[in-house]
């Protein structure tokens, strides 16, 4: 597929993650900051391979504010991390990932639940869309993906702690993979936690940059 990181995917990435979370991203010629307005307000700036000087500025402005967050996409951690370190500052996150998927191929038809107790919920708001899993009356996972040009943009994978290990997070991608397949859509794009990375990993997803995560 030959899909690589660059500022204009991490700027899709942004998009597709604001549609789905009620954002809206403000980019800048250093940084792209979204408004987090289901965290108290906080302030995340986005850097894609900042340059030393660069990170230092926006480092500096971060430790300087309680409420401001800046998040790194890069091939240069450890360098970075330790740019941070340096200037006093919290990773308070060194371990999620950029990914990216083919969707071509990918399977169009609903997948079969794990399970006769869960049901599936389908919902949808503007570009984003959003699946539920249920158990009875219980909530067991939930997912949304948003298309954003040919992008399909997937967000909050989450599977509930006493329905874990039970096949419903690759259940809840591959539902939310069967409807977004309707749109021309040609890559898939998520940003993994690590405890996410694994499964993304095994439904084929591939690695294409580190992210880290700073406070003041």
């Amino acid at each position: 597929m030959g899909v690589h990181a660059d500022e204009e995917l991490l700027q899709t990435w942004i998009a597709g993650w604001s549609a789905c979370r009620g954002y809206d991203a403000h980019r800048d010629a250093r940084s792209t900051s979204v408004l987090l307005t289901d965290q108290q307000d906080q302030t995340e700036h986005f850097l894609f391979e900042p340059t030393a000087e660069r990170f230092r500025e926006l480092a500096a402005e971060t430790k300087d504010d309680p409420r401001r967050i800046l998040t790194v996409v890069t091939n240069r951690m450890r360098e970075l991390i330790d740019e941070a370190e340096s200037a006093g500052l919290r990773v308070t996150d060194r371990q999620q990932s950029l990914m990216s998927a083919d969707m071509h191929g990918q399977d169009v038809e609903d997948p079969r639940p794990p399970g006769d107790e869960f049901t599936l919920e389908r919902d949808s708001e503007g570009a984003c869309r959003r699946v539920t899993v249920r158990s009875g009356d219980a909530v067991a996972a939930r997912g949304s993906v948003s298309v954003v040009d040919d992008y399909a943009v997937y967000d909050r994978i989450v599977t509930e702690e006493d329905f874990r290990r039970r096949g419903l997070g690759s259940y809840v991608m591959r539902a939310l993979t069967a409807g977004v397949l309707e749109d021309d859509v040609r890559t898939g794009l998520l940003m993994a936690s690590a405890d996410g990375r694994a499964l993304y990993e095994f439904l084929g997803w591939q690695h294409l940059a580190d992210v880290f995560v700073v406070r003041g």
